[in-house]
């Protein structure tokens, strides 16, 4: 019997009216099924990137990723095992505008519904118990969010002072495989330490933006160690623009930027906020912060080791 897992991505994209909350599915061809959208990763992608790729192809509709909806596991009729990883996708009015939805091979209509609707036409358990996360989800507030992604600079190696070691080839690597999961989050503002390594970190994905890197040297670790950082404030006026935001910061200071954000959001410190502050090198932590509110979900990528084949 086949061992190897079928890792899949997908999402639960949705859009309000004036009935409430709308929920997207997929019928295809070939199953005459209703599911909603997703795809198996092509090879060297992430979990992030291939949900955003597969909900487009499918659907038409370009999104970005909001707070995650878990993962569901079972087994094929060939035995293998599948895993999907899922999100909540909203269908915003100008991806709405721009989206074509042509009836193909794999997919031969797409499906708005209403909850109940969804709870009663899904043809599969796992897509109820996903919309059964995503009603959670509704229930906490936990639609209108907006990322705030705390980053861990790349691998780096060794220089005459520590503000200037860069990145090692491995952390170029690293810092490389960032953007695409970065992008799958609707990035768009840039921060980073005046450190080399951070720098060097945070050029590839504002460069994909077409942005420049905002240096803070309040959140370096030569400020840290002098004791003159600031993370406080860095995180305060972020939280105030409620913009999908990506800050690039060093393991010691990492643990304070996500301290700064709990308070800043009256969220209290959590063991899994100080377990997400905890950052490999390349790695990165995205806080879905409700608009006006609190943080609804955080989740960690390790976006170089994502693209490796699993064990």
């Amino acid at each position: 019997m086949p061992s190897q897992t079928v890792l899949a991505a997908g999402g639960v994209v949705w859009r309000r009216d004036g009935h409430g909350v709308r929920v997207l599915a997929v019928r295809r061809r070939k199953y005459r099924d209703l599911s909603f959208a997703k795809g198996k990763l092509d090879p060297g992608e992430t979990f992030a990137e291939a949900a955003v790729r597969e909900i487009f192809e499918e659907t038409g509709i370009a999104g970005v990723l909001g707070a995650p909806l878990g993962a569901v596991k079972y087994r094929l009729p060939s035995g293998r095992k599948k895993h999907v990883a899922y999100w909540a996708v909203e269908a915003t009015k100008a991806a709405l505008a721009a989206a074509r939805f042509t009836p193909n091979n794999e997919i031969s209509e797409i499906v708005w519904m209403t909850l109940d609707e969804a709870r009663e036409k899904l043809s599969y358990p796992a897509d109820t118990d996903v919309l059964g996360r995503f009603e959670q989800l509704i229930d906490a507030g936990g639609l209108d969010t907006f990322p705030v992604v705390v980053m861990r600079h790349g691998k780096a190696g060794s220089g005459s002072t520590d503000a200037v070691r860069p990145l090692t080839p491995t952390g170029h690597e690293q810092a490389q495989a960032a953007v695409g999961p970065l992008r799958a989050f609707g990035i768009r503002r840039v921060y980073a330490s005046t450190a080399a390594r951070c720098q060097q970190t945070a050029a590839p994905i504002a460069a994909a933006l077409g942005k420049s890197v905002h240096a803070e040297d309040a959140i370096s670790q030569d400020a840290w160690e002098r004791g003159e950082d600031d993370p406080a404030a860095i995180i305060a006026k972020r939280v105030e623009k409620a913009k999908p935001v990506v800050i690039c910061s060093h393991g010691p200071v990492i643990p304070a930027l996500m301290e700064a954000l709990a308070v800043q959001t009256q969220t209290g410190y959590s063991r899994e906020l100080r377990e997400a502050a905890s950052l490999s090198t390349g790695s990165f932590t995205v806080a879905h912060v409700r608009r006006g509110g609190q943080i609804v979900a955080v989740e960690t990528h390790s976006p170089l080791d994502e693209r490796r084949p699993p064990k």
